[in-house]
């Protein structure tokens, strides 16, 4: 799959995932399937991103990729624009959407909210943050938002009323999940680094590490106008692949709720 792609791998390697997911998920191959059919434009969307240097570069910074990235978590300089719900904190209220429907909304599901849009009247959003219960909607920069969503699509929920009845959501905190997935990222990263520097230090060479991966971009500023638009183009993608993966269209999640399971096992 496109998106499981090794964080060093080369133009040709992602075309070639590109290609595969492609020929795998085509609306021909699928009877024009109307899901199909936008899922192949999403991973167009997102190949257009990963073939792009500048714009890899930065999907590469949000997500630990890069050696001078920095955590979006301890980064404050980020406005925190968008909103996110803690579902392993919300109880279905109900309220955020009868407040601004726009905005939030009940998954039929789950039976709890969850951020549709992030275009919104701003009071009306406040207002939603403000008056909830149980203090579960949040705000975060883009960049924590593309974190978050990526977390959530790993875990395995269960419906309100269950949770409410003792199948837990106290053991999970899904900021400090996105966090530790995006220090140990970092983590590799570094070292693949050291190995790759000591390689060239004893074979002679003196190119920097990843410096010629990509090239460098023509005529690249790094304002910052252009560095939010990007950040809100992955936190959007990463909410709209989240929709997909609990479709069925990636693996299956890899972390389930220990409630969950020691139940499956009774």
């Amino acid at each position: 799959m496109l998106f499981q792609f090794i964080f060093n791998a080369r133009p040709e390697e992602i075309k070639k995932a590109y290609y595969n997911c492609m020929k795998a998920c085509h609306p021909d191959l699928s009877g024009n399937d109307p899901e199909t059919t936008n899922f192949c434009m999403f991973i167009n969307e997102v190949y257009g991103v990963l073939s792009d240097p500048v714009q890899r570069m930065v999907y590469d910074e949000i997500h630990g990729y890069a050696l001078t990235a920095i955590n979006p978590f301890m980064d404050d300089s980020a406005p925190k624009d968008h909103v996110f719900v803690d579902e392993f904190s919300c109880i279905g209220c109900k309220n955020c959407a009868n407040v601004t429907s726009d905005v939030f909304r009940i998954e039929e599901d789950f039976g709890r909210a969850r951020v549709h849009s992030q275009c919104g009247n701003p009071e009306l959003i406040e207002q939603a943050i403000e008056s909830c219960p149980v203090d579960c909607i949040h705000r975060t920069s883009a960049a924590q938002l593309s974190l978050l969503e990526d977390e959530m699509r790993r875990v395995e929920r269960v419906n309100v009323a269950l949770m409410l009845s003792g199948m837990g959501s106290a053991s999970m905190d899904v900021f400090r999940m996105a966090c530790s997935r995006w220090e140990k990222r970092q983590a590799k990263v570094l070292e693949q680094a050291k190995i790759k520097m000591t390689w060239q230090k004893d074979s002679g060479k003196t190119d920097s590490y990843w410096s010629n991966l990509w090239g460098k971009p023509q005529e690249y500023k790094k304002s910052e106008e252009e560095v939010k638009e990007r950040a809100r183009t992955a936190a959007a993608a990463a909410r709209r692949w989240r929709e997909y993966s609990r479709r069925g269209v990636d693996k299956p999640p890899t972390s389930k709720l220990p409630e969950a399971v020691s139940n499956k096992e009774k």
